[in-house]
């Protein structure tokens, strides 16, 4: 609604001003904070065209952060392209060394995943034929796991 303010924020900050100015000074702190902003403003412009005049560019409010207005207004192209030349090479350079560091790592990953589709698959094969070449015995240690936990669950309770 206002800057972000939505109308209950709103509404709670007029009734705290009321309470704190009451409803007959309210008016005239409302108005002592509107001149309040408007000189604000003013000073801002006035410092903006001050500058401005005296560097001989245009400059606005957003330009006065310090690394716009030094890569905006104090830096020729060249100057940019001197200083930033240096660490897009390097870039550059960490990026193509990379490269066979990444392809090894897809290599990897994608043997793992082969590696890993193919066990899963002899495990369902194993299953599927009820047996894994030992008899029963895969159907011993299970049981066994089941009356362990079911003996400590017991303790336990």
């Amino acid at each position: 609604m206002f800057g972000g303010l939505g109308g209950t924020e709103f509404l709670v900050i007029i009734l705290i001003a009321i309470f704190l100015w009451g409803p007959d000074k309210l008016p005239k702190a409302l108005a002592n904070l509107r001149r309040f902003i408007s000189k604000a403003r003013n000073m801002a412009s006035n410092a903006a065209a001050d500058l401005s005049r005296e560097i001989g560019t245009d400059i606005r409010p957003e330009d006065l952060n310090p690394k716009t207005f030094v890569r905006k207004h104090i830096l020729t192209e060249e100057d940019q392209e001197m200083l930033t030349s240096p660490l897009k090479s390097t870039m550059r350079d960490l990026q193509d060394g990379a490269k066979p560091l990444k392809e090894g790592l897809t290599d990897t990953t994608r043997d793992i995943e082969s590696t890993r589709r193919s066990v899963n698959r002899g495990s369902l094969t194993r299953n599927a034929n009820g047996s894994n070449g030992s008899g029963d015995a895969a159907a011993e240690p299970a049981a066994e796991r089941s009356s362990e936990r079911s003996a400590s669950f017991d303790d336990v309770t």
